[in-house]
Protein backbone atom coordinates (compact mmCIF):
# COMPACT_ATOMS: atom_id res chain seq x y z
CA UNK A 1 0.00 0.00 0.00
CA UNK A 2 1.15 3.26 -1.08
CA UNK A 3 0.72 6.21 1.96
CA UNK A 4 0.96 9.02 0.05
CA UNK A 5 0.49 12.53 2.23
CA UNK A 6 -0.67 15.71 0.16
CA UNK A 7 2.27 17.98 -0.36
CA UNK A 8 0.55 21.37 -1.73
CA UNK A 9 0.67 24.59 0.18
CA UNK A 10 -3.02 24.22 2.03
CA UNK A 11 -2.09 21.05 3.10
CA UNK A 12 0.97 21.90 3.96
CA UNK A 13 -0.19 25.31 6.29
CA UNK A 14 -2.67 22.43 8.04
CA UNK A 15 0.17 20.17 9.15
CA UNK A 16 1.15 17.44 6.49
CA UNK A 17 4.47 17.47 7.63
CA UNK A 18 3.77 16.32 10.89
CA UNK A 19 1.21 13.76 8.81
CA UNK A 20 4.16 12.17 7.43
CA UNK A 21 5.98 12.42 9.91
CA UNK A 22 3.78 10.38 12.10
CA UNK A 23 3.64 7.85 9.61
CA UNK A 24 7.28 7.48 8.91
CA UNK A 25 8.03 7.09 13.16
CA UNK A 26 5.38 4.58 12.99
CA UNK A 27 6.57 2.36 9.89
CA UNK A 28 9.66 3.18 11.02
CA UNK A 29 10.97 4.10 7.09
CA UNK A 30 12.47 7.48 5.57
CA UNK A 31 10.59 8.88 2.69
CA UNK A 32 10.35 7.03 -0.38
CA UNK A 33 11.22 3.59 1.31
CA UNK A 34 9.30 0.79 1.64
CA UNK A 35 8.60 -1.21 4.94
CA UNK A 36 10.51 -4.32 5.80
CA UNK A 37 7.59 -6.32 5.34
CA UNK A 38 6.68 -4.93 1.50
CA UNK A 39 3.24 -3.58 2.96
CA UNK A 40 3.58 0.41 2.73
CA UNK A 41 5.54 3.02 1.35
CA UNK A 42 5.33 6.80 2.16
CA UNK A 43 5.02 8.96 -0.29
CA UNK A 44 3.46 12.60 -1.37
CA UNK A 45 0.85 13.22 -4.11
CA UNK A 46 0.21 16.63 -5.62
CA UNK A 47 -3.28 18.10 -5.08
CA UNK A 48 -5.69 15.66 -3.87
CA UNK A 49 -8.50 18.45 -4.42
CA UNK A 50 -9.85 18.44 -1.54
CA UNK A 51 -7.97 21.32 -0.06
CA UNK A 52 -10.79 22.72 2.68
CA UNK A 53 -10.65 19.55 4.27
CA UNK A 54 -6.40 19.52 4.61
CA UNK A 55 -4.16 17.59 5.50
CA UNK A 56 -5.46 14.67 3.60
CA UNK A 57 -3.70 11.52 2.73
CA UNK A 58 -4.40 8.94 -0.06
CA UNK A 59 -3.85 5.42 0.70
CA UNK A 60 -3.07 3.59 -2.87
CA UNK A 61 -3.74 -0.25 -2.91
CA UNK A 62 -1.82 -1.69 -5.83
CA UNK A 63 -1.88 -5.18 -5.17
CA UNK A 64 -3.35 -6.17 -8.25
CA UNK A 65 -0.61 -4.04 -10.22
CA UNK A 66 -2.00 -1.81 -12.90
CA UNK A 67 -5.38 -3.76 -13.32
CA UNK A 68 -7.93 -3.09 -10.67
CA UNK A 69 -6.21 -0.85 -8.10
CA UNK A 70 -7.66 1.71 -6.05
CA UNK A 71 -7.49 4.84 -4.05
CA UNK A 72 -8.65 5.95 -0.85
CA UNK A 73 -9.16 9.27 0.36
CA UNK A 74 -9.04 10.24 4.02
CA UNK A 75 -9.38 13.70 5.30
CA UNK A 76 -8.95 15.86 8.11
CA UNK A 77 -5.78 13.61 9.37
CA UNK A 78 -4.61 13.62 12.54
CA UNK A 79 -0.70 12.20 13.35
CA UNK A 80 -3.08 10.07 15.73
CA UNK A 81 -5.83 9.13 13.29
CA UNK A 82 -3.34 8.40 10.37
CA UNK A 83 -1.85 5.92 12.72
CA UNK A 84 -5.06 4.27 13.78
CA UNK A 85 -5.72 4.30 9.21
CA UNK A 86 -2.76 2.13 8.55
CA UNK A 87 -3.18 -0.23 11.48
CA UNK A 88 -6.93 -0.73 9.67
CA UNK A 89 -5.26 -1.13 6.51
CA UNK A 90 -2.34 -3.13 7.84
CA UNK A 91 -5.25 -5.69 9.21
CA UNK A 92 -7.73 -5.74 6.05
CA UNK A 93 -4.63 -6.53 4.10
CA UNK A 94 -3.57 -10.03 6.66
CA UNK A 95 -7.09 -10.96 6.30
CA UNK A 96 -7.16 -11.16 2.70
CA UNK A 97 -4.35 -12.90 2.38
Amino acid sequence: MWSLVCGTTSCMICGSGEIEGALLKYLGVEHNEVTKDGLFFVGEMECMGCCVNAPMIAVADYTNESEGYTYNYYEDVTTQRVVEIVEIVAVGFSQEN
